[in-house]
């Protein structure tokens, strides 16, 4: 009979793999946390930029709009 076919040191394997088992998936879990946090950091960083950059082409659009509406009324005096 080997020492693996004895049904205590069998239990205590298999506890040692569960709590192996958990821990990894605590850490795992903590990663995708991590990851997540990161990417959700990035993204809103991203979308600052681009409400900035979109304030930025509306401002120039607005000013091409009283310029094109001066020169039109430049016209029709």
């Amino acid at each position: 009979m080997c020492v693996e076919d004895k049904p205590e040191l069998l239990h205590a394997r298999i506890a040692a793999l569960e709590t192996k088992l958990k821990e990894e998936r605590k850490a795992h879990d903590a990663e995708m946390a991590r990851l997540k946090s990161e990417n959700y950091d990035a993204l809103e960083a991203s979308q600052t930029r681009y409400q900035g950059e979109l304030t930025i082409q509306r401002a120039n659009y607005e000013r091409q709009i009283i310029e094109l509406r001066a020169r039109l009324e430049a016209f029709d005096a």
